[in-house]
């Protein structure tokens, strides 16, 4: 009996984390979905060219920040819990130093290709988010990974 209860208050466990982690990466890639439509909002509202940039930060968390693309960003906002990674196999965004980042024009327009942003939960792999941005109007759409992967073996898509 005890032995019963044992085994079934671990898979209730392991359920319940992989709830939670698929709850914080979902709210995650809400959070940067917001934080990118505001960036290119503020594109087209001061009629200059913005960037979302994003990375990891040796301290393991995700940091976000929204600049005009000829600043550096002077403020870092943490998304997410620490448990929050980028999944580097499945982010198409352009990167400089480490530093993932889409810029949109000054009329608020995607400044390049479609580019897919993918996030993970670093204790449940099996859970993945992904941000689709494409279109030049900068359409973005939330996705779960796909069983099957496309023709670039991409599983976001």
């Amino acid at each position: 009996m005890v032995v019963m209860v044992g085994l079934l208050s671990t898979m209730a466990l392991s359920s319940w984390n992989s709830a939670l982690g698929r709850w914080h990466v979902s709210s995650a890639q809400q959070q940067i979905a917001l934080a990118i439509r505001q960036t290119q909002a503020k594109a087209q509202r001061h009629s200059a060219n913005w960037q979302f940039s994003i990375h990891e930060t040796a301290a393991g968390n995700v940091k976000w920040a929204s600049h005009p693309q000829k600043d550096l960003p002077r403020i870092w906002k943490t998304v997410g819990r620490k448990e929050l990674d980028i999944d580097p196999a499945d982010t198409t965004l352009d990167s400089v130093s480490g530093i993932y980042y889409i810029r949109f024009d000054y009329k608020g327009n995607l400044a390049s290709r479609t580019r897919t942003l993918t996030l993970t939960h670093r204790n449940v792999s099996s859970v993945k988010r992904c941000l689709i941005m494409s279109t030049i109007l900068g359409e973005i759409r939330l996705a779960n990974e796909q069983s099957r992967p496309n023709s670039s073996g991409r599983r976001c898509y």
